[in-house]
């Protein structure tokens, strides 16, 4: 059988086709093709006949209905079929920390996306955790200060450390200037608190920008904030299709367990 998995970013659409292998599909612009991604979907289910797509987008879900999208250009309507074919959303950063479970055999993961803004994803006993839909928003936790979020809010840790909120991040991490700010040091701490509440296995970190981290470094910072006894793995996840990778997995146990 084959599933289709469709990751919207604040930046890129990624899609892949899972059958046996993973099979990239194509990037695209999410400004340029957002508006019309229905029909793109409807393009790519009449080239590929996929039993059903998972969709991980950069959304916040409530009893099933998009609440905010704090980093995409507007919220699009939802459906649940497209010619007929079974269409699953999650958050994107679910569909991450689902991918980096079953590939690393975690049965609790905490999953960081660091991209145009910061998602996160917990895996508690091999299921997401959506507490009552819109769990882990770490990116919109408060840090300090009074620096404006795109979400509307103040002090949030995307303000600080996220693709939108610093000039030329990739730069910053080639010369190693990011490890030398006060976002870095916010965000691991972040990550740090996290752990502490979760215990999780792994710490997945991915992204566009979260994937070209070092781990090394990540590490040492994180462990300086953390009591004793909390030793979980951190990982870098230098795949940037590993939400469309997800959001596969995502449609196919959704289909499987109807």
């Amino acid at each position: 059988m084959t599933f289709l998995g469709i990751d919207i970013g604040g930046t890129n659409i990624d899609i892949v086709l899972l059958n046996k292998y993973f099979r990239s599909i194509g990037v695209y612009s999410t400004k340029s093709n957002y508006a019309k991604l229905y029909q793109l979907i409807e393009n790519l289910i009449t080239q590929y006949k996929p039993k059903a797509i998972g969709i991980g987008a950069a959304m916040w879900f409530k009893n099933n209905r998009a609440l905010n999208a704090p980093n995409l250009p507007k919220l699009i309507e939802m459906r649940d079929f497209v010619l007929n074919k079974p269409l699953f959303w999650e958050n994107d950063a679910n569909c991450f920390a689902l991918y980096c479970s079953i590939k690393s055999n975690a049965r609790n993961l905490l999953g960081i996306t660091i991209g145009t803004g910061i998602g996160c994803g917990i895996i508690a006993d091999g299921k997401i955790l959506r507490g009552s839909g819109i769990a882990c928003e770490i990116g919109h936790t408060f840090v300090g200060g009074k620096k404006k979020c795109v979400c509307g809010g103040y002090g949030h840790l995307e303000c600080y450390f996220s693709g939108w909120s610093l000039k030329n991040p990739e730069k910053m991490i080639k010369d190693g200037r990011i490890y030398e700010i006060k976002g870095f040091n916010l965000l691991c701490r972040s990550i740090a608190n996290a752990i502490m509440l979760l215990d999780p296995e792994i710490v997945a970190i991915g992204g566009r920008i979260g994937g070209k981290l070092s781990k090394d470094k990540l590490k040492d910072k994180i462990y300086s904030f953390l009591a004793t006894h909390f030793e979980p793995e951190i990982e870098i996840v230098n795949d940037p299709l590993a939400v469309a990778k997800g959001a596969c997995l995502l449609a196919k146990l959704s289909f499987q367990s109807r």
